[in-house]
């Protein structure tokens, strides 16, 4: 028999998320903490003027180093950054030695057609192998590797061309999707300090943000990106790094549209995560150890914003793997990685059996 799974009468957040407790009225923390949030998030005068305060300082040789993967997100941020804010971009991406094809065939066309200069950048093959080799053995996610190797690419690289400020294209379901008040969550402080008007100095929230990934995450996972990452934010000082979507509307049909009238960008294989050779097994495998879709905070954070029905998000819940393809993936990233294929599934199996 199923142990007492309950449910969030607002979103559908159920016992299975991490840290989540529930009011009298069986309404959880999420949910309550995203309310307190919610007139700075909807007051959008507030946060025009606050994104046009991060983007005002040109003494620097970039105005923006911009995150780009090729998908729909971050070629919306890039393309309103060049035509709306006429701003000097440069872009750069992650080769995390699992970046698709058709991701560096969007990547390549796009940066040309936009007039931006662009950068793959590389990280040590040993480096990466490590970083997916810890976060997997003890967590059974790659993706909690490519975050924080992200994040620290993220956060080094406007120093490290000149540029005056950093910005990424996450949504704000996929920011928000662990966001509550009294959950100690290692991205919070990017969500809490890029809504204020005078935020604390970014060297702070880099250290703070280190702490937190060496006590709540793995302590070597913070070394790694300290010694490794970080080299130029660390010598010369970080830049403000901020996300687009916390000052602007996530509206994925206007996002599409203005893609489809404006540039070459197109829906191929898939609409989402495309560039990620290993993405349906990292998430099939990430499903089976949280005994539920691992969507499932930011389905509940779109119901918050009205932007999905509860009736839609438990639909989408209902999404089942193509458990063959996910397996070849994972057999691919085990191997790049040296880890055991049989034990990661054996995890995996033990995991999900704790909640039955």
């Amino acid at each position: 028999m199923r142990i007492n799974n309950q449910t969030c009468t607002r979103c559908v957040n159920d016992k299975t998320i991490k840290h989540i407790h529930f009011d009298k009225k069986g309404v959880c923390n999420f949910c309550n903490s995203y309310d307190k949030l919610s007139s700075v998030l909807e007051n959008q005068d507030y946060l025009d003027r606050l994104f046009q305060s991060k983007i005002k300082d040109h003494s620097h040789t970039y105005d923006v180093a911009l995150g780009f993967s090729g998908g729909k997100d971050s070629t919306y941020v890039l393309y309103q950054l060049v035509h709306k804010y006429k701003l000097k971009v440069i872009t750069y991406t992650l080769d995390n030695g699992f970046l698709s094809d058709e991701a560096k065939k969007k990547i390549d066309k796009l940066v040309k057609e936009l007039g931006v200069p662009h950068e793959y950048v590389a990280c040590d093959m040993e480096l990466l192998k490590e970083m997916y080799k810890v976060m997997v053995e003890k967590y059974l996610s790659p993706c909690i590797a490519c975050s924080f190797l992200g994040y620290a690419v993220m956060l080094n690289y406007a120093t490290k061309v000149d540029a005056a400020i950093g910005i990424h294209g996450r949504s704000r379901a996929q920011m928000f999707r662990n966001y509550a008040e009294d959950v100690d969550d290692v991205f919070k402080p990017f969500i809490e300090e890029g809504l204020k008007e005078i935020p604390k100095p970014m060297n702070e929230l880099v250290y703070t943000i280190l702490d937190k990934i060496e006590r709540l995450v793995h302590p070597s996972l913070a070394k790694m990106i300290k010694e490794n990452l970080l080299k130029e934010g660390l010598e010369q000082g970080f830049r403000e790094f901020v996300s687009f979507f916390i000052y602007h509307t996530y509206d994925k049909d206007e996002i599409l549209q203005t893609l489809i009238q404006n540039t070459s960008w197109r829906v191929e294989s898939e609409e989402e995560h495309f560039d990620c050779l290993i993405h349906h097994g990292a998430l099939y495998l990430k499903d089976q150890i949280a005994r539920r879709s691992h969507l499932m905070p930011e389905y509940s954070y779109l119901i918050r914003n009205g932007q999905m029905t509860k009736e839609e998000a438990l639909k989408a819940l209902a999404y089942v793997h193509n458990k063959k393809q996910a397996k070849l993936e994972l057999k691919g990233l085990c191997q790049y990685a040296k880890i055991s294929y049989p034990k990661v599934m054996l995890k995996a199996f033990i995991y999900k059996r704790r909640w039955w």
